[in-house]
């Protein structure tokens, strides 16, 4: 047996997680089938269908998730990724999110009321068809790298309590561009029919315009490859791709999506939100949210992670304190913007000093996170304003 089942298996059972267990029985047994096992994968699901008539019977009166009749998956259609010809590795991994994965996922009210939508539309798909009316069940999320558009497929898997098949682009494009059509067919012909959540992230690696003429003909009819499998695709498969770079996308690329959203750089709400979060568990009675909040403007939640464990890392290990403060963050903040500053520390930008000032950090503060006297820095601020004014008049 593969080890990573046998991981996958411990840890849905330690999360009490019938869903992923059962569903990776079946997985074991089907691979035994494959081999030629039929008696080791027979032993296997009644091994299992045992194990849940026991329950069943002994937890009468509690509401359990189990098989009416032996070991059934999503309308009892098994999901096995399958393989890269070449190099035999597996064309998209099978995700289970969980909530842990999700519990700092921060979101705009927009965003998350547009999601409810999508949810509640898949939930009720039979009723709306009756009404004439499309699902929506193919989103393309768009926007900067680090802002969510992974955390938020995981959000909609689970709250459709469905699988992710997660299939990186980028990673399929094979210098025999023909063996990448194939690759693209196997994984459309895997999932379609089945209750699962296809994400196809990096999505601009592969669905580009097919009128720049830097590319080859065969991209280009790897682009039709896609396009066409999507079109064929059942309307159980919710289909989520994600990009960085929406702009390079083949304009039918867009009418294969009935939604869209864009996941833009957090503001400062939101940012203070996440701050939060991260930092919940720790002794933050000296941190002042709302001067961080403006500091980290312009940062995705990636680089704001980022600096926050940087920042306890040095305070709990370097410094040995238990308290972390908002000093301590900026100072980390200071680091990471100087990070690549050949200069010297007194010739640091004038921007940095301004963005301090504008936080709500005092000269004292600036000074101590920078090692610029008050007066340097008094001056060179008079200075900053003064270039700013002059360039906005």
């Amino acid at each position: 047996m593969r080890s990573d089942y046998i991981i996958k298996l411990i840890e849905a059972h330690n999360n009490e997680d019938e869903l992923v267990f059962q569903n990776l029985i079946k997985q074991i047994a089907y691979e035994e089938q494959r081999k030629g096992n039929d008696s080791i994968a027979n032993k296997i699901l009644n091994a299992y269908n045992k194990k849940v008539k026991i329950r069943n019977y002994s937890n009468k009166d509690q509401k359990t998730y189990s098989p009416s009749s032996g070991l059934i998956m999503y309308e009892t259609k098994t999901i096995v990724p399958p393989k890269d010809k070449a190099n035999n590795f597996d064309l998209f991994e099978l995700i289970y999110p969980n909530d842990e994965e999700l519990q700092n996922l921060i979101l705009s009210k927009n965003i998350d009321n547009k999601i409810d939508e999508i949810l509640y539309e898949f939930k009720n798909q039979d009723e709306i068809k009756r009404l004439g009316f499309p699902v929506e069940n193919r989103l393309l999320l768009c926007g900067p790298p680090g802002c969510g558009k992974t955390s938020a497929a995981r959000l909609i898997a689970k709250r459709l309590n469905l699988p992710i098949a997660y299939v990186r682009l980028d990673s399929m494009i094979s210098s025999l561009l023909g063996q990448t059509g194939t690759n693209i067919r196997k994984i459309f012909e895997e999932v379609n029919g089945k209750n699962i959540i296809l994400f196809l992230d990096e999505f601009d690696a592969i669905a580009k315009k097919r009128d720049d003429n830097k590319e080859l003909g065969e991209l280009k009819r790897v682009v039709n490859t896609l396009l066409q499998n999507i079109d064929l695709l059942s309307s159980d498969v919710f289909v989520i791709a994600a990009t960085n770079h929406e702009k390079l996308l083949d304009p039918a690329v867009w009418r294969r999506f009935n939604s869209t959203l864009y996941l833009d750089l957090p503001d400062e709400h939101m940012r203070s939100r996440y701050l939060k979060q991260l930092l919940d568990s720790y002794d933050t009675d000296q941190i002042n949210y709302n001067k961080l909040s403006k500091l980290t403007k312009g940062l995705n939640f990636s680089e704001i992670q980022e600096i926050l464990l940087k920042s306890i890392k040095k305070v709990f290990i370097h410094q040995r304190t238990k308290t972390i403060s908002t000093l301590d963050v900026v100072q980390t903040i200071y680091d990471v913007m100087t990070l690549y500053n050949t200069t010297t520390k007194d010739d640091t930008n004038n921007e940095v000093l301004m963005k301090f000032k504008d936080s709500g950090l005092t000269l004292r503060e600036i000074s101590e996170i920078t090692k610029i006297p008050k007066t340097t820095i008094s001056d060179r601020l008079k200075r900053g304003y003064l270039n700013v004014k002059g360039e906005k008049e």
